[in-house]
């Protein structure tokens, strides 16, 4: 990249190294890069906060309130820039997404259709979709009865199968093979259904608590 301002080299730092001048972000940066990390799954998330933080303000606006129109658009365009990768990244669910996307695996359900492209949306099986209309029943039967043992007993559960499936994804992804890829992209299909059961849940707690209580 060639420095706005001096019309050097401005290298791959946030300022130009000759002048200064704080330079447009590289719009094609991936998010690993733009926070200086490596590409993988296991993200460092403590050096990953160190990093957004330290960027931040190298960036932030408020420093480039007065400086050059150009130097303004850069700062937040960066600002912006870096906020999407600290909050994709920092997130295990949208880290696997967007690194399956990346991958050019598409992830749908019964009701979407993935992240674009013409490739075969990869989604739960019919056994799968079929046991979480049953769970959502069983939810609802426990909440219609008051049976909050019966609605914790089956959180528990829930969560208990939502991180074997989160385990089981970012294996897949760490991998970095096809089908390996492809698996993990059908278990975070599935994990939204889980995540759904448990909002869900934790809905019928707080109903069938109030009428308890109240």
């Amino acid at each position: 990249m060639i420095c706005w301002s001096c019309e050097r080299e401005a290298g791959v730092g946030p300022a130009c190294p000759a002048c200064g001048a704080l330079q447009p972000p590289d719009e094609a940066a991936d998010h690993f890069t733009v926070l200086g990390l490596p590409a993988s799954y296991a993200v460092d998330i403590e050096a990953a906060e160190g990093a957004y933080k330290r960027l931040s303000r190298q960036v932030h606006p408020d420093r480039f309130a007065t400086a050059d129109p150009r130097a303004r658009r850069a700062s937040l365009a960066r600002t912006v820039q870096l906020n999407d990768a600290w909050r994709t990244l920092k997130d295990p669910v949208r880290r696997a997404t967007y690194m399956l996307g990346r991958a050019g695996v598409e992830i749908g359900d019964e009701n979407r259709t993935g992240q674009g492209g013409s490739g075969p949306k990869l989604k739960p099986s019919q056994a799968f979709l079929m046991e979480m209309l049953e769970l959502n029943d069983e939810l609802s039967e426990a909440a219609a009865s008051g049976n909050g043992d019966r609605l914790l007993a089956m959180t528990s559960m829930l969560r208990a199968r939502a991180s074997e499936t989160m385990a089981r994804i970012a294996e897949g992804i760490e991998a970095g093979t096809g089908a390996r890829l492809d698996a993990a992209a059908q278990e975070l299909a599935s994990l939204r259904y889980y995540q759904r059961l448990l909002d869900q849940a934790a809905m019928h707690e707080e109903r069938v608590a109030e009428e308890t209580h109240g």
